[in-house]
């Protein structure tokens, strides 16, 4: 079964929010190519990761469009077994 959601990467976002010139381009193409076949999803972890150059969450928030960007919970998983580890 196909994955109905893309996680989006920070490095990603980041490229495209602060507008970098080396990978601006092709991580805009990538969130498009993203977009078109899946739903876009950030976490917690990535919201975090990507608001460091933000003094507000609004701002935060306006560059992240929910429109866009769904918000999921980071999920719990169940920890490897001990006889799962060598």
């Amino acid at each position: 079964m196909m994955n109905d959601r893309s996680f989006g990467r920070q490095h990603v976002l980041l490229d495209v929010m602060t507008e970098g010139p080396s990978w601006l381009s092709w991580s805009a193409e990538a969130i498009e190519r993203a977009a078109d076949s899946y739903r876009l999803v950030i976490n917690p972890v990535i919201f975090a990761e990507v608001s460091i150059r933000y003094s507000q969450i609004e701002e935060l928030d306006a560059s992240l469009p929910k429109n866009m960007f769904d918000r999921e919970a980071v999920p719990m998983q169940r920890p490897c077994s001990p006889s799962s580890h060598p």
